[in-house]
């Protein structure tokens, strides 16, 4: 019988980046297939030294995952119940302006639509009612599909689309769609206090707790396609047995087909900085966040706020790794190194 993998290494890890100050709070969660091989809760929520300890139920707040996690599965959820798919253009669901009308729902999903980055809608537009019309008429930076730029955009006018095609708020939709059907029931836009872990340190003195960092989604009220779900290490857990069941559930029913699954890890953008597939990115293929020894295969997310998942589809094996490492600041920058730290120390004693 095999000997269980000893995950010391990637545990150290874990503590020595808290003694190097690149966050004050991390929850770390190893798995392969429906097996949890390692699940551990590390700091404080805040940089008080009298901060609540983190506990495995702790939420962080996913920035970036949101991306897959909302925008990825409800569009494939509209694929799969004829509502959409990947080739439909803007042109056929808004009045978009004639340099947009024929970027396709994959271009936005695979970030090749052309759309600006550095979006800052918090200064350029008086209501988030006056969001769509915004994007629509911002010029594009290139031509759609003839270059690769990953911004937030794109996501947020997809999320605004969504809910025009399901005629229901993101957030209840991504309740409907996402977080119940898998059982995420720690996961959502707008948490209720309590058991957070802070993020930014404000003008004001006042640490960012349960409310997203991100600065567009909080413009919006705090729900939109680019950022803004929190959830628990758990949580995401369910995500990824999903992911690495093909879709199936634990009681034998399907959140996804098989098809459906395949066609969100493949890469969409060959030749491109970036690979990309429907919502995910493939962070082996550009020395991504994965470090060294996972497989080019591998697909996952990152998030601004110090958050990542991280799949290796043929094996089964995943990583949950949230943390705040933009507090107090987001100057902070050490979970970069971490990461990879952190994913090869995992993969060397769990790989394979």
């Amino acid at each position: 019988m095999p000997m269980a993998p000893d995950f010391s290494k990637a545990d150290q890890v874990i503590r020595q980046a808290l003694a190097d100050e690149a966050f004050t709070a991390a929850n770390l969660l190893v798995g392969k297939g429906d097996r949890v091989l390692f699940r551990r809760a590390y700091g404080r929520l805040s940089m008080e030294d009298d901060a609540p300890m983190t506990n495995e139920h702790t939420r962080y707040d996913l920035a970036s995952i949101t991306k897959p996690l909302v925008i990825g599965m409800l569009s494939l959820r509209a694929m799969e119940a004829g509502k959409m798919c990947l080739w439909d253009k803007l042109g056929t669901f808004v009045d978009a302006p004639a340099d947009k009308q024929d970027i396709t729902i994959g271009q936005i999903l695979t970030h090749t639509a052309g759309f600006s980055t550095g979006l800052h809608l918090w200064e350029i537009c008086k209501d988030p009612s006056q969001t769509a019309e915004l994007l629509l008429r911002t010029p594009l930076r290139y031509r759609p599909g003839r270059g690769q730029q990953y911004c937030c955009a794109g996501y947020i006018l997809l999320g605004l689309l969504l809910e025009c095609l399901y005629d229901m708020p993101l957030d209840e939709l991504a309740k409907q769609e996402v977080f119940w059907p898998l059982r995420m029931q720690k996961t959502g836009y707008l948490p209720e206090p309590g058991n957070i872990a802070a993020t930014e340190m404000q003008d004001d003195g006042e640490c960012l707790c349960g409310v997203v960092h991100d600065e567009n989604a909080r413009f919006l009220g705090g729900v939109s396609g680019n950022a803004g779900v929190f959830s628990t290490m758990d949580d995401l857990a369910l995500f990824l047995q999903m992911l690495a069941a093909k879709g199936s559930l634990p009681d034998g029913s399907r959140y996804l087909s098989s098809a459906a699954v395949r066609l969100s890890m493949q890469n969409h953008t060959p030749g491109m900085p970036q690979g990309r597939g429907v919502g995910f990115c493939l962070p082996g293929l550009e020395n991504g966040y994965t470090g060294d020894l996972f497989p080019a295969q591998t697909v996952g997310h990152s998030g601004f706020t110090g958050t990542s998942i991280t799949l290796e589809p043929e094996s089964g094996l995943y990583i949950v790794l949230l943390t705040n490492r933009v507090c107090p600041s987001r100057d902070s920058t050490g979970i970069y190194r971490v990461r990879r730290l952190l994913h090869n120390a995992v993969y060397a004693v769990a790989g394979e």
